[in-house]
Formats: C-alpha cells, structure tokens, sequence
C-alpha cells in the first residue's frame, strides 16, 4: 500500500510538473471558451435569424419573444442584443432598451455600443419624475431687478431662417406683445441654426423690430444625450438671464414639447422669477410613426406625464385652442383658472383676397381645372396627403375636372408621389416643394378648395393649425376632417365658416368636396361668414393684450407662491 500511493504521489507530481501539462491548464480556458462559444453559435444564429424575420415583418413583440429570454446567454449576444435594443426602442420601453444597451457597451467597448447606450440613458433621464437640468452657474447673491415688466421668450427656432407656422407663431406673438409696450426679446435653443445647416449665424439677428439671440448658433450639437445638452441649454439661458434680467420666462413648446419647459423650469426656480408655458401642441405621439404604439407605449405615458409635471410647475399656461385646453385641463390636472387660450390668427395684411395668377396656373398645370389644396410640410403622417390625393380620382369619376395643389415639401414627399402614381393621377397632383415665405400667398391664391385633411391622431384631434386662417382671410373656401380643433374653426350654427368630412376617409372627402365645389351659393356665404369672423377675433394684434394678461396672472402666482413658501 505504501509503495502504491508512493508511485501515485510521484506520478501526479510528474505531471504538475510536466510543461506540456503545464501549457495545456494554461490553454484550457481558452480552448473551453472556443468550444463554448461554437456550440452557442449552432444554437444561438438559428434564434437570431429567427429575430431578423420578425424585423423583417416588423412584429417588434415577435423579435422580443424570440431574443429576450436567451440573450444574456447565448452566442453572438452583441448582434443579438443590438436587435433586442433596437425592438425595445420600436416599442417605446426605453427603459429596457437602455439597461440593455448599457450591459452591452460595457461588454463590447464598441463606440457605437457606447454612444447608442448614452442617447438611451437620455431619453431615460429626462422623463424621470425627479430630474431637472442642471444650471452650470453660481447665483447671484444680490439681483437688480428691472422697475418695468421685461419678457425673455424661449423659442426652439425662429425667424429669419424658417418660416414654419411655429416661427410665425412666435413671431407675430412677439410683435404683438411688442405692440403693448413691453420689452421684450426672443432668444433660441442652443445649436440653431446650425443645426439646419446654416452657416456662420450671427449671435443675433433684428427681424421687424423682433430681436433675436441664438445661443451658440453655430455649435453643431446633435450628437449629444439629450439629458447633457438639456443641461447645457440652461447653462446658457441662465448667461444670458443674469445679462438682460427679465422679469418674466415665456417658454414655447420645443421639438418633443416639454424640453423647452424643463429648461424655462430650471432657470426660473434658480433665478427667482415667474415663468408662463406656451403649450403648442400635444408632441407625446411624435416619437414614432407607428400607430400601433403612438398612444400606448410606455415613452408615450412618460412624455404625457412629463408635460403634466410641467404644466404643473409653471405659474401660468397658455394654449391655442378649446380642445387643448379642455385636454390640459381635464388629463393633466391643471386647474381651470390656471390655463387660457389664445388662438392662432393671421396677418391680414399679408393674406388677403388676390387676382389669381394665370401665368402661375398655366405654369403649375392647373388652368381649367377645379384645384383642392393644402399648404403645410411633407413630413408628418398627421398631416394626411394620402385623403387629398386618393380623392382626386374619385372627383374625377363625378366629372369635376380635379387636381390636388400640395404646397410644401418634407421627408414624406417620395411616398406621397409615389401613391399618385399607383393611382394613375400623377399629372393630376402638383407637388411645388418648397415655396419663399413670401410667395406663399400666390399660391393658396390658385386653390378652389382648402382642405385640411388632417388625421385621427392626438396632436390632429387637438391642436389647432394656421393655415385654415390664412386660407379664411383669402376668401378661399375651407373643407377639414371632422376632428375637434378643425370643427371648432369651421363650425357655428347660425354662420358656418366651412363644411367637414370624416377624417381619413377619401370617398367622404370627395363628397363633400364635390358639393362645396358645386355648391356656389353656398360656398359663397361660407366665405363671407368665414372672412368676417377671421378679421373680427383672429388677427395678431389682438392676442398682444391677451399675453400680456398671461404675463400678470403669471406674476400674481409667483407671488402668491412666494408669501405661502
């Protein structure tokens, strides 16, 4: 026995001892993970593959069923998880998405991984309940404040270098308040115009009186999380608040609505003065173009109580219409008394009744033609094209010798083309692309027929566009889809202003479009009730007092806030 277990303690240590023993225990981590990896990738590409169908489908819960229980533990999980991250994203669970992504830059080190990880942690910052954007700045410890009222406006872009209704908005608004005597001057978000690829943008710029300063206009900022540029947004509002000390912040909405106000919150609190939001529109939708998650995902309830937690922080809140104040008042709970409506209106010196341009018609291919149009972008599916043209055909059929005038451009005109096309109506649908601001009226001047088709989508049900107005003050007659903020402009029982049609239904729409067309009594009187009503309550001039209203109700909260703190 002793000489058994001598032999056996010598043999184990030959082999401790053996380099060849030795190299192979060094290896074998190695070769166990090659191996490993080799048999994930036989039962892992087959899963993967699998996801990349449903991509194809674009069955978003479909990728999620088939990566997200494996994902963790087989191979390749980098090509898996960038799947899974991208399918949580198209469902609006940022918060998923980011702590995927997370996980995986941390094991892949790869740039993209890392940069994609850090846009997610944005998103998932900036509607978290609790975060405001920092202000990079010490306060004062003693302000000056000014004897007279003085309005510092925050505008996501402005004027000159877009003409948008948004622009047109803010700029009217604040020739208007201009108008009362009250100082004020507009100031953009950090990066514009650079970020519409203009080019060595002064640091301000005089537009009728208006004065507008832009914040690092030529820093092209885009690539930041939006969390970190949130913060430096602030930082540079609250430079320019210590250099002009305002009395009051007039916050419009920014590109997804609440941005804007989260930074108008920060540096009123760290300043100390009162601050209004301007609620533009409902922008909770606008994260994606798919309706099956538009209204449902969790982004979309996150957006939706951000807003409130806005609104709610603001002294006062001002919006553009009957429905959106019944929406502000009603789903986010701001107290009736703390929200007013002042509604889009027009320049009628701008817009008014013109002689039709022959030479322009023949040019646009519309002479002898009944011509139904719309001005406004390309880009929105909200906007809803697709009714005005798929009616053209069907006008047609009825014998009116329809075309479709579409006056804009946007990233949706190839699509909208292309749907002419399949129709058969190409010749018969005029796309102008983009028209200088100060030609537009030349334009709605060739249109028999102004429809808004817009669709049955939150901000279309809600938010109150221009354009109708613009359209009232040409005496061009007007037709819109059946949603609340158009029937508030159209309708009224003793003097219709305009006739409707069930939103995103063409045959409706040619109805009812081949009635008014018809119709020319009628239509007439519409005009004239349309016209009169537009120049008696929505003219610019008189939403000046009305701001200036929303200023003190604004300032009398601040200090009521103030005396109960």
């Amino acid at each position: 026995m002793r000489r058994l277990r001598a032999t056996w303690t010598a043999l184990l240590e030959r082999i401790r001892t053996d380099p060849r023993v030795r190299l192979f225990r060094q290896a074998w981590p190695s070769i166990a993970r090659t191996f490993t990896n080799a048999f994930r990738v036989v039962v892992g590409l087959p899963r993967l593959a699998m996801a990349r169908r449903q991509v194809q489908r674009e069955n978003w819960e479909g990728v999620i069923r088939v990566l997200a229980p494996h994902v963790q533990r087989e191979y390749p999980l980098a090509r898996s998880a960038r799947v899974l991250v991208s399918a949580y994203g198209k469902i609006g669970d940022f918060d998923a998405a980011y702590l995927l992504a997370d996980r995986l830059a941390r094991i892949s080190r790869q740039p993209n991984d890392i940069k994609r990880a850090e846009s997610l942690r944005g998103r998932v910052v900036e509607v978290h309940p609790a975060w405001l954007p920092a202000v990079g700045l010490k306060r004062p410890e003693l302000i000056e404040r000014p004897s007279e009222r003085r309005v510092l406006y925050l505008a996501k872009e402005s004027a000159p270098y877009l003409h948008n209704g948004f622009c047109t908005r803010s700029h009217e608004t604040l020739r208007a308040v201009k108008g009362t005597g009250t100082e004020v001057v507009a100031v953009t978000m950090p990066g514009f115009p650079a970020v519409i690829k203009v080019q060595n943008a002064p640091d301000e710029v005089t537009v009728d009186d208006i004065t507008y300063k832009h914040l690092l206009p030529n820093a092209h900022l885009s690539g930041m999380a939006v969390n970190e540029y949130l913060d430096l947004s602030a930082t540079a509002l609250a430079r320019f608040v210590l250099e002009f000390r305002p009395t009051v912040l007039h916050i419009g909405s920014g590109h997804r609505g609440f941005e804007t106000a989260l930074v108008g919150r920060a540096v009123a609190e760290w300043y100390g003065i009162p601050w209004m939001y301007e609620v533009r529109s409902f922008f909770e939708t606008t994260w994606t173009s798919d309706k099956r998650y538009m209204e449902s995902a969790p982004y979309f309830h996150q957006r939706h109580a951000t807003e409130g937690r806005c609104m709610a922080a603001a002294d006062y809140v001002v919006t553009l219409s009957g429905p959106m104040r019944d929406e502000i008042v009603e789903q986010h709970h701001v107290p009736t008394d703390k929200v007013t409506g002042i509604p889009n209106a027009v320049d009628i010196d701008r817009f008014s009744p013109e002689v039709r341009d022959e030479d322009l018609r023949a040019k646009l291919g519309l002479t002898g033609s009944k011509v139904i149009g719309y001005v406004s972008n390309l880009s929105h599916p909200r906007e809803g094209q697709e009714a005005m043209i798929k009616a053209v055909p069907l006008l047609k059929q009825m014998g009116i010798p329809a075309k479709a005038l579409l006056v804009g451009d946007g990233a949706r005109k190839p699509e909208l083309e292309a749907l002419a096309r399949k129709l058969g109506v190409s010749d018969d649908v005029v796309f102008t692309g983009s028209i200088p601001f100060e030609q537009v009226s030349h334009y709605y001047a060739q249109i028999d027929l102004f429809v808004v088709p817009r669709t049955n989508e939150r901000a279309g049900r809600l938010v109150s566009p221009m354009k109708p107005f613009e359209a009232m003050a040409m005496d061009i007659p007007l037709l819109v889809s059946d949603l609340p903020a158009l029937v508030e402009i159209v309708e009224d029982e003793q003097e219709p202003r305009g006739r409707t049609y069930k939103a995103e239904d063409a045959d409706d729409l040619a109805r009812v479009a081949a009635h008014c067309l018809n119709d020319e009594a009628g239509t007439q009187q519409r005009i004239r009730n349309a016209a009169a009503w537009v120049r008696r309550e929505r003219t610019w001039s008189a939403n000046g007092k009305n701001f200036v209203a929303a200023y003190e109700q604004a300032e009398r909260r601040f200090a009521a806030k103030a005396v109960h703190a």
